[in-house]
């Protein structure tokens, strides 16, 4: 178990993945207010959950600032766990009371029910390409450079509009290939269940679990639903 950490066991846990958050999907703001009343004590927010958010991006965190308000009012009660994804990254600073799992740190590594669980948004052990592309769209200097030159918000509303018009929800045509080549990936951190979010199936091969695409049905995973 290279990356991540083994955590006390875990219990009344919820995994959500993929919300896509953006103006005309904000199905998440009534969803988070629901949590602070019921007996969840630890939720995994596994990547994408906003349909861009940087700390270094300013229209975004501004955009944004209502559902960062409501994820940071309920990390003082709850566990949040927030694996960061491809369109949400930089978080250390925009959630303080959230432990924050970035992309060279995943998967996440923790016991539920006695198993070992190893999950991970899921955009990691693609190619050397994307791992480099990954790293520079991270760094401070470029969300420095594109503040810069996003006079007025004018690129990143740009950005925003083509994110809203994208379609998010497809379903993989061979989901069963898909996830065995996923699992060996994931073979060596010799995990009894992988996670993953990214892909939008809500489906399970074997021990992977593709988590639902909460942008597409509203659908999560609670720890009942990992280990039976």
């Amino acid at each position: 178990m290279q990356k991540g950490k083994t955590i006390l066991k875990i219990n009344k846990a919820i995994f959500i993945g993929d919300s896509h958050y953006n103006s005309n999907r904000t199905q998440l703001d009534i969803f988070l207010d629901t949590l602070s009343q019921n007996q969840t004590k630890t939720i995994f927010l596994s990547g994408d959950i906003f349909d861009f958010l940087s700390y270094h991006i300013k229209y975004f965190r501004e955009k944004n600032k209502k559902t960062i308000e409501s994820i940071n009012s309920l990390s003082k009660t709850k566990d949040i766990i927030y694996l960061e994804g491809n369109h949400d990254f930089n978080l250390k600073d925009i959630f303080p009371n959230c432990h924050i799992i970035p992309r060279e740190q995943q998967p996440y590594i923790f016991q539920l029910k006695n198993k070992t669980i190893a999950i991970a948004h899921g955009d990691i052990g693609i190619t050397t390409a994307y791992d480099i592309f990954a790293k520079i769209m991270r760094s401070s200097f470029v969300g420095y450079f594109f503040n810069l030159i996003d006079i007025g918000g004018f690129i990143s509303k740009k950005v925003e509009h083509m994110l809203e018009q994208k379609d998010i929800c497809n379903t993989l045509q061979d989901f069963d290939m898909f996830a065995s080549k996923r699992l060996e990936f994931y073979q060596k951190y010799k995990a009894d269940y992988i996670i993953e979010a990214h892909y939008h199936q809500d489906k399970r091969y074997k021990n992977y679990i593709n988590l639902p695409g909460f942008a597409c049905n509203n659908r999560y995973l609670s720890d009942k639903d990992i280990v039976c």
